[in-house]
């Protein structure tokens, strides 16, 4: 058998080829695409997983700073009447006085502060009352006297103020 030439077939040839190409670097930029949008999920959980650790990290330490912390705060209460009784003994006195400004500055350096009470409104979220008094020079709903000092670490409660409130004239005496 005789091939008869049409003139046609290496034109075929060549469309195919062409059409199979196209097809080839249509099918790669189809798997590209996926590849790039695989790549932007990977970084994007990557990324959401290092805050969430960071998160965790700060969250472990802020615990950290909590624990150690509170428990020293009666031992700065116990200072704090120490220094409220008062002594005789001159050097004693400005012994224990030393020691509890050293011991305000640690907590000051470990990121812990004083509460600021007296004088204020009485607010439940940094104060815990423990009596109410009447005042005709404080305006009811104000703190009056600090019973023991409250401390925040960084913008968190670490311990609340315990204050005694101003209260009108005719609830005298009552607890909360």
């Amino acid at each position: 058998m005789q091939r008869i030439d049409d003139g046609m077939g290496d034109r075929n040839t060549d469309a195919d080829r062409r059409i199979a190409q196209d097809d080839e670097v249509e099918r790669l930029r189809h798997t590209l695409d996926e590849e790039q949008q695989r790549h932007l999920r990977l970084r994007a959980d990557f990324d959401n997983a290092r805050r969430r650790a960071s998160r965790e990290l700060e969250a472990a330490r802020r615990d950290g700073q909590r624990g150690a912390l509170l428990p020293l705060l009666p031992v700065l209460d116990s200072l704090e009447r120490a220094l409220a009784a008062g002594s005789t003994d001159h050097d004693f006195y400005e012994g224990v006085g030393a020691t509890h400004r050293l011991f305000v500055n640690a907590l000051h350096e470990a990121g812990a502060d004083p509460i600021d009470a007296v004088g204020q409104r009485f607010d439940p979220k940094v104060h815990e009352a423990v009596a109410t008094i009447p005042s005709g020079s404080v305006e009811p709903g104000f703190v009056v006297r600090e019973v023991r000092r409250g401390w925040r670490l960084g913008d968190a409660l670490l311990r609340p103020s315990q204050v005694v409130v101003a209260a009108p004239q005719e609830a005298a005496g009552s607890w909360r």
